[in-house]
This record gives C-alpha cells, structure tokens and sequence, in this order.
C-alpha cells in the first residue's frame, strides 16, 4: 500500500466520514443532462440510480470525466454547504455514470468530491452503470 493513500485511508478514519446514499430525485436536473437518463424519465432513472453501488474515488479516477477540483474556484454556496456538511461528518455520495470500464463522468456532487479530496479524503462515490 502506497503511503499517500494509507495517509488518506488515516485522515478519513480520523475524519470518520459517513456516506449518506444519493438523493436521487433531487438530482434528476442534473441527470436529465445525459441522453439515456432524460430517456428514462424520472422514475426510470431513481430505478437506475437506486440500483448503483459505491467505489473509492482512487479507484476509478483515471477514467474519470467532468471533474473540477479547483475547490476555491467553485460556487460559494455549494463551497459552504460542503463545509458545513464537512463538519457534521455526514456527506451525500456525488454520483458518477460509468458507460465502460474507461469511460466515467461525474453526474453530480462536484462540490462535495472536490472537497474532500481537497481534505486529503479518497471519497466514496455512487455509481450508476449504463454499461
């Protein structure tokens, strides 16, 4: 095991993060942004969604598209309810699509990915496979 990511493993254990699942219908706006979601509708795509399963960011982020982890440039509000999210220990898992094991994108939670990496965490994302 590599010592930065036993360092990362550390903070979080310290940090003890706890993953809240996706609020699935909340982020339909941004779902709706790829093709075979918006064809889904809705309820298709909280079906979808809800079948999905977690990985660790490091694990998958190499293949991943659509992240932005420039934190401080990213909107203020979202900056501020990550912190407050943050202090509480209690974070939404940001949601990924994964269209092929090469092939990933970041459908929401920017904010919050960012962020904790930012704090030295390897997050835990929720994925949704369209595969």
């Amino acid at each position: 095991m590599g010592q930065l990511k036993l360092i990362n493993i550390l903070r979080e254990i310290k940090k003890k993060i706890s993953y809240i699942n996706p609020n699935f219908e909340f982020e339909w706006p941004e779902a709706k942004r790829y093709p075979d979601f918006k064809n889904m509708g809705i309820k298709g795509w909280i079906e979808k969604a809800s079948s999905g399963y977690t990985v660790k960011y490091s694990e998958i982020k190499d293949v991943l598209g659509n992240v932005d982890l420039e934190f401080d440039s990213l909107d203020k509000n979202k900056k501020s309810r990550f912190q407050s999210a943050f202090k509480s220990e209690k974070i939404e898992m940001p949601i990924v699509v994964k269209f092929s094991e090469t092939d990933y994108d970041l459908v929401a939670g920017n904010t919050r990915l960012s962020g904790l990496v930012n704090n030295g965490i390897d997050p835990t994302v929720w994925v949704v496979d369209i595969s």
